[in-house]
């Protein structure tokens, strides 16, 4: 018999994403009240709009790289919703550029889109969660962000990395206070950015990119979000500080 889920509310950061859309639509099913963050107001608006008539849900339009004017929506939210459940899934880059053609600015803006905006959001959100003695957080990082990236470059990664560390760190601190923190590292998932960016490559180049994935293909949107729906769920209560790896084998 499978058991009752507890609705609670869940705040998505970068939700008209093409993997965070999908966990909405999976928590939504599950019954849980949605809040959906993003800079994209067509597209936010468009999948709040498809949900709502599966679960109450609120559309936010606004940009969480903007940090004072994220810190005061964000604020807001807390104080209207009090979400117990909070995925970061802002962040991402397809170019590959090398070392040597990188500069300073790489480094802030991915630092900036990666780390710091996911800080800012469980800044405002966790101490309301540990007061409320319940939290699920989920922030997504990369598989190049635990090792290297074929598909990247060394700024990305290395904000990556720093999502991870700064997510062990934020669950040791959380320990106790019943709330989890957890990493997603994703490979190479399909998403439509990420298939666009395949598309545009010589055939060449795509033969070359399938031969370094062991399972000779890119992930489904579908395959990216079980593990992301179950750090979310009260069930992964024990879980905190973990990163998952849903990469196809690679970087075995």
């Amino acid at each position: 018999m499978k058991s009752k889920v507890t609705a609670r509310t869940a705040l998505l950061i970068g939700a008209a994403g093409g993997i965070l859309s999908e966990v909405a639509r999976g928590l939504a099913k599950e019954g849980h009240s949605l809040v959906l963050f993003d800079r994209n107001e067509e597209t936010v608006t468009r999948l709040a709009d498809e949900l709502a008539g599966v679960t109450k849900t609120e559309a936010v339009v606004g940009d969480i790289t903007d940090i004072p004017a994220a810190e005061r929506q964000l604020t807001e939210i807390v104080e209207r919703h009090a979400p117990s459940v909070l995925v970061n899934g802002v962040g991402g880059d397809t170019r590959v550029i090398g070392y040597a053609d990188l500069d300073r600015s790489h480094f802030e803006q991915t630092h900036l889109e990666n780390v710091i905006s996911t800080w800012i959001a469980v800044k405002v959100c966790a101490p309301r969660m540990a007061e409320d003695g319940y939290g699920r957080i989920v922030n997504f990082a990369s598989a190049g962000g635990r090792t290297y990236s074929h598909f990247n470059n060394a700024a990305y990664v290395g904000a990556k990395a720093a999502v991870i560390g700064m997510t062990k760190q934020l669950a040791y601190e959380l320990a106790g206070t019943g709330v989890v923190a957890n990493v997603v590292a994703h490979g190479p998932i399909a998403t439509d950015r990420v298939a666009g960016a395949f598309e545009r490559r010589t055939e060449e180049s795509k033969k070359d990119v399938l031969g370094r994935l062991p399972m000779g293909r890119y992930g489904t949107v579908a395959e990216a979000v079980g593990s992301v729906l179950h750090l979310c769920s009260e069930s992964a209560g024990y879980s905190t500080g973990a990163v998952i790896d849903i990469n196809g084998g690679l970087y075995m």
